[in-house]
């Protein structure tokens, strides 16, 4: 939580128009995020991934939830325009907080539980396996990079429920994790940092960081300017 010395956290003067990827393939947001957003100025613009062709005009920002992106990956990639849109845009250096779902669909390809590979957007080195195994839990993340949402060193909780892995491990990890009954002395590297690209398994919740959403919108506004 903010200290007394902390400022407030106020609104934005101007809004802030954030795209967020919202369908049948991204559906996985904590409403307590998009209403600390609203609540900061933020326009939160739904977007398709799956239907539309473009990024809503005068995009500020581009926020991906989880979902089940191996369910339509058929349908996502065939949707050439949006993977060209949303890869120029965070090339461009367009802020962009991604998380689970958003993670494999921002990676070059995605294999399906049948071993059927779909292209996906790119961005990132690295491509998305489904497996059988299920990765669940609580954990607690280090930043060791500065990112859109976080300065290196904030320490926050999340938690990862997934299907899938990554076939290339980031050179430079965003995250050192472990889970919350681990062993204090073991940890894994995770996340990815680019441009201004924040990927992560790990969902965070920010109903008691109300600094991560007001970061993230001063960096959506100071590039816009």
């Amino acid at each position: 939580m903010p200290t007394s010395a902390e400022p407030a956290i106020a609104p934005s003067r101007h809004p802030i128009q954030i795209a967020l990827a919202c369908d049948k393939a991204f559906n996985f947001y904590y409403a307590d995020n998009l209403d600390l957003l609203r609540q900061m100025g933020a326009v939160l613009i739904p977007w398709s991934p799956l239907n539309d062709s473009t990024l809503p005009r005068e995009t500020q920002g581009l926020y991906f939830g989880g979902g089940f992106p191996e369910q339509f990956a058929q349908t996502l990639v065939k949707n050439l325009p949006a993977r060209d849109a949303v890869r120029k845009a965070i090339q461009a250096g367009m802020p962009t907080y991604a998380e689970c779902g958003g993670l494999m669909y921002l990676s070059q390809q995605l294999a399906d539980f049948t071993g059927k590979t779909f292209p996906m957007v790119g961005v990132l080195p690295t491509s998305t396996v489904m497996a059988p195994r299920l990765t669940l839990g609580y954990r607690q993340a280090i930043a060791l990079r500065d990112s859109p949402l976080l300065p290196a060193g904030t320490s926050v909780w999340g938690h990862e429920f997934h299907r899938s892995r990554l076939t290339t491990a980031p050179v430079a990890p965003l995250w050192r994790t472990r889970g919350f009954d681990a062993d204090p002395t073991a940890s894994a590297s995770e996340g990815w940092q680019l441009h201004q690209l924040h990927a992560s398994y790990v969902h965070l919740h920010w109903g008691d960081r109300p600094e991560i959403p007001q970061r993230f919108l001063q960096h959506c506004a100071a590039w816009q300017r």
